[in-house]
């Protein structure tokens, strides 16, 4: 998997050059403050790229006596800051357009190449980031999916600038160009702010709903005389983060109070092993076993030895 992600991570770093040469050529040719802004997006991504490259070669070390946890949270680190980037885009964007519209009126110069161009552009970025989005999800990445997640807004400011050009070639009316730059820009912001709010959520260890579910659903399948082997009487404390595409997961399972220890190891050790597969791996689990003192407890009383 680490091959395929810094293959495809290469990849994005090399499209994002190419995209971002096509944009500034795009800008010299026509003077639009759309393209502008869409040129300043990709200077972004050349960036975001970049640092997603560098997130995932950190991420793939493996723990050591400083991280033992691993070191998987640097991509959530590199998908907020790739979000405050947006966000600056954004706010540059703004500063220029509205520049713009207080100037008064200006003609757009080869309106026609500068469309061809960032339509060019817009199929590049889509087909990247289908790919990056597809291998982030396949293989956990959160840089590259964040990546991904960046060329697509990049293709829907595409969409807009091509928009506002076709717009302005068929009215005549200057200020589309500018206000259309100023609407992409507010589009961006929005994408920065959740880019960087949902990379906030998981480096403070917000639950994953999901996984709690398939956790609980886990272990409710192994409670009582009917329940799957190993059976357990009761459970309690389930709790999973995310470091990057590792899964950290604790759980405490009650059993009968005279199962010696090592019947009590060897279940946790079974109920561990499928937790984390439960969760897609690859990850952690640990399993922490306690004496049922429940007196009703049906696991207890159709176990408990005679005496």
């Amino acid at each position: 998997m680490r091959a395929l992600e810094t293959r495809v991570a290469i990849a994005a770093v090399v499209v994002a050059v190419v995209v971002m040469a096509i944009k500034l050529v795009a800008w010299i040719v026509t003077d639009s403050d759309a393209i502008l802004s869409d040129a300043l997006e990709a200077l972004v991504n050349v960036a975001a790229s970049l640092m997603a490259l560098g997130a995932i070669k950190i991420a793939h070390r493996p723990a050591d006596s400083t991280h033992p946890y691993g070191h998987g949270r640097i991509e959530f680190i590199s998908a907020s800051i790739e979000g405050g980037m947006i966000l600056f885009a954004a706010v540059a964007i703004v500063v220029q357009a509205t520049g713009s519209l207080i100037g008064g009126a200006r003609e757009l110069a080869n309106p026609g190449l500068g469309l061809w161009l960032i339509v060019l552009t817009g199929v590049i970025n889509g087909v990247m980031a289908v790919l990056l989005l597809s291998i982030g999800r396949r293989t956990g990445s959160a840089a590259l999916k964040g990546d991904g997640m960046h060329l697509l807004s990049d293709l829907i400011t595409t969409v807009a600038v091509v928009a506002s050009l076709m717009a302005v070639a068929s009215t005549g009316w200057w200020w589309i160009d500018p206000a259309a730059a100023i609407l992409i820009a507010v589009v961006l912001g929005l994408m920065g702010v959740r880019l960087v709010w949902r990379s906030f959520d998981n480096l403070m260890d917000k639950r994953d709903d999901s996984d709690q579910q398939a956790l609980e659903r886990l272990l409710a399948s192994h409670v009582g005389p009917q329940g799957q082997l190993p059976r357990i009487c009761s459970f309690h404390k389930v709790r999973s983060r995310h470091d990057g595409r590792e899964h950290w997961i604790d759980m405490h399972v009650r059993l009968p109070a005279w199962m010696s220890v090592r019947e009590s190891h060897d279940a946790a050790s079974v109920l561990e092993g499928q937790a984390v597969k439960a969760l897609g791996g690859p990850g952690d689990a640990t399993a922490h076993c306690e004496p049922c003192a429940d007196r009703t407890c049906p696991l207890c009383a159709a176990l408990r030895p005679s005496t």
